[in-house]
């Protein structure tokens, strides 16, 4: 897979579509041979933030510049951790 950008930012984040807090994310953009878009990265947050991002059923972030929403599907996560690995489809770049 070839690495075709990276998005990084802070923004909101909501949990089927009701705010849920706020953190940042760092976020590595691939395209596969068949011309698929992929991201894989990580949050970074407050643990009680992430904790809820880790139940949610529809994860989405924000970025404070545009404000437009993306999806993530979260990994897994420990109480009081800080960080969560996430993946994302080709909606991260808008």
């Amino acid at each position: 897979m070839e690495r075709i950008r990276t998005v990084s930012g802070s923004g909101p984040v909501y949990i089927d579509d009701a705010a849920a807090g706020h953190c940042a994310f760092e976020i590595n953009v691939y395209r596969d041979g068949a011309g698929n878009v992929v991201g894989h990265g990580h949050v970074m947050g407050d643990s009680l933030v992430l904790g809820k991002m880790a139940r949610g059923q529809r994860i989405q972030v924000a970025s404070a510049d545009d404000g437009r929403r993306f999806n993530i599907v979260t990994g897994s996560w420990n109480p009081g951790e800080r960080t969560m690995d996430v993946e994302t489809g080709s909606d991260v770049i808008h």
